[in-house]
């Protein structure tokens, strides 16, 4: 490995952690709605959670790859 300072694992470990809590904050969002009685935006959040459910994949394969 060239890289003294693992910048790329690093880097693949901060877009994970981004991922995966874009992810499971929109999915604990989207099961805790119903107990809040404020205004609540659907189809941001589903669009938000399946964006970092595809960081986090893409991610996960990158790391795989490796």
């Amino acid at each position: 490995m060239n890289d003294p300072f693992a910048l790329d694992l690093t880097i693949n470990l901060l877009l994970l952690g981004f991922g995966g809590a874009m992810f499971a904050g929109s999915l604990f969002a989207y099961f805790s709605r119903n107990s809040r009685k404020e205004e609540f935006y659907a189809p941001r959040t589903l669009f938000l959670g399946i964006i970092g459910l595809f960081i986090t994949l893409w991610t996960v394969a990158s790391i795989v790859n490796n």
